[in-house]
């Protein structure tokens, strides 16, 4: 019985150091994998016309040895209401490519900023014969974002919360509603795991 007691406990610390050995490996990598989600703001001319929208999507972090800046690709999918039509939703899909500072700290919670530029498809689905003043094709335009998060490193798991400001380049085509021309800027606030 005693013999087993000590396998057990010898066979116990094994798995225990070798998963802490492949979490630190894990956590040393220099691509990471991650998925978010949250809500979306629209700001400035888009508020008026907009309710305050959600959002999820996938990253990948690419970090450098012993450097504190790092690439980000993300893809967001960003879906709104509109204030005075009920059916039919704002729908922005996000390409992004960000560069990212990590603030130095010894802290397992961390600073970054993040900034880049995007490629942004907008479209309106389910639209209904109310919605005849707004564009309802698809188009895709080019934007700038930045913004802020906070990461914790837990092992090979990284939590983050993360704002970011979007602006994207219109034209009065690409999005019509009486004669005005509202600015697609939005924030999304998201939380996130990466891994």
């Amino acid at each position: 019985m005693r013999r087993i007691a000590t396998g057990a406990a010898i066979l116990g610390f094994a798995v225990i150091a070798s998963s802490g050995a492949s979490a630190q490996m894990a956590a040393k990598s220099p691509i990471q994998f991650g998925v978010m989600g949250g809500v979306t703001l629209p700001v400035s001319d888009f508020k008026d016309v907009i309710k305050t929208g959600w959002n999820a999507g996938a990253l990948l972090n690419f970090g450098f040895a012993d450097s504190p800046v790092g690439l980000r690709v993300d893809g967001t999918f960003n879906q709104f209401n509109f204030k005075n039509f009920s059916g039919p939703h704002y729908r922005v899909i996000d390409g992004t490519a960000d560069a990212v500072f990590n603030v130095p700290s010894a802290s397992p919670a961390k600073f970054y900023v993040l900034g880049g530029v995007g490629v942004y498809n907008l479209k309106i689905t389910n639209p209904g014969e109310n919605l005849s003043d707004f564009n309802t094709n698809s188009v895709t335009k080019f934007g700038l974002n930045g913004g802020v998060g906070l990461k914790f490193a837990l092992a090979s798991l990284s939590p983050f919360i993360e704002a970011r400001y979007h602006y994207v380049f219109l034209k009065g085509s690409d999005f019509e509603n009486n004669g005005n021309n509202p600015k697609l800027q939005m924030i999304p606030i998201s939380v996130g795991l990466t891994f």
